[in-house]
């Protein structure tokens, strides 16, 4: 019976931290980027940290795009890599204000920054031209494509909440210009929304993304769903329903139509979880699941309380991984851990 096993666990960045993505570098070495203030509000700005023996000890590296102050400019960004090598941090940067209910976004751009040295320098941020008004959520990192393709994704808000609509913005020239936009997930017109969307590219043109799926009107959680597509992230077939509810979901390709699937348990006995899943079409078949990491907390699906209170309560998250081997996945999610906002790395085996 296939299943994953737990080798080892640990910290990246214990100072403030959320978001975080790894990308591997040629040589084994894989660098962490990840949001430093403010925790899971992401109120302060973009820094990575480097480890060499697969994940298992970090050092920091420092800071990939700094907060501003005048005007106050808050950014998260999230890493992917080239074929090239250059290291991709893309994201959003927001110009916010201070008022009585605290800091209040004003203005909302994407920007990507770019390091050739392996992530010890960066660019300045360059700001890409969407074709879409803001605020956005930017939850996935920019996906280069096998045909070398840059795709950069992104929702939009519905009436002050996000996952109206799901699109990608596609660059053929390395990100010097962004022609085209294709839509991944889209509201049916019935106030359903698709948060924290997930991207990655299976064989060379074939694509999966998952996303959570929010009720607004009814105001409450769905069963999370996903797309596939075979035209290299044009267009989209679904969204077909996984059966799970969850929230953040990440899936991770192991080849063939086999996939890690790691996703924030919000409720019941809170977790994140991870699946081994084989989806095809509309075939999504759970494998095995069982549990990463022990929220230690435990919250019912009920309307008592709305899921803006609901998602104040939650006290860890945004699950991603990458492969070092044929069966092995270092995972990284956020948590408050002892009264810190942390990064805990971990390593699964596909057994």
């Amino acid at each position: 019976m296939p299943h994953i096993e737990v080798l080892d666990s640990g910290y990246v960045d214990r100072a403030d931290a959320a978001f975080a993505t790894l990308v591997r570098l040629d040589k084994g070495e894989i660098v962490c980027g990840f949001s430093r203030g403010g925790g899971p509000y992401a109120t302060g700005d973009t820094h990575c940290a480097r480890s060499v023996d697969g994940g298992r000890t970090w050092a920091y590296q420092g800071v990939i795009l700094a907060r501003e102050t005048d005007p106050l400019r808050t950014n998260h960004l999230r890493l992917s890599r080239t074929g090239a090598g250059v290291i991709l941090a893309y994201g959003q940067r927001d110009q916010r204000e201070q008022t009585e209910d605290g800091l209040v976004t004003v203005r909302s751009e994407p920007v990507v920054c770019r390091s050739a040295d392996g992530g010890r320098t960066w660019s300045a941020a360059e700001v890409i031209p969407f074709q879409i008004e803001g605020p956005y959520e930017i939850s996935n990192p920019i996906v280069v494509t096998a045909d070398g393709r840059w795709l950069a994704p992104a929702a939009t808000l519905h009436d002050g909440r996000y996952g109206e609509y799901v699109v990608v913005h596609e660059s053929s020239d390395e990100g010097a210009s962004w022609p085209h936009m294709y839509t991944v997930f889209q509201d049916p017109g019935t106030g359903i929304g698709y948060l924290e969307q997930k991207l990655t590219e299976c064989r060379p043109g074939e694509l999966i993304a998952c996303a959570w799926v929010q009720d607004f009107v009814g105001d409450r959680d769905l069963k999370n769903a996903y797309s596939f597509s075979t035209d290299g992230g044009r267009s989209w077939e679904g969204p077909y329903p996984t059966g799970i509810q969850g929230q953040t979901m990440t899936p991770i390709w192991l080849g063939d139509d086999r996939f890690m699937v790691l996703y924030n348990k919000r409720f019941g006995d809170q977790s994140v979880q991870m699946c081994l899943v084989r989806a095809s079409g509309p075939s999504w078949v759970v494998e095995f699941e069982g549990m990463l990491y022990d929220g230690r907390a435990r919250l019912e699906l009920t309307d008592e309380i709305s899921s803006q209170e609901q998602i104040r309560l939650i006290q860890f998250g945004y699950p991603m991984g990458v492969r070092l081997d044929d069966d092995t996945v270092l995972a990284v999610h956020w948590c408050a851990d002892e009264g810190e906002y942390s990064i805990r790395w971990t390593r699964l085996q596909v057994c």
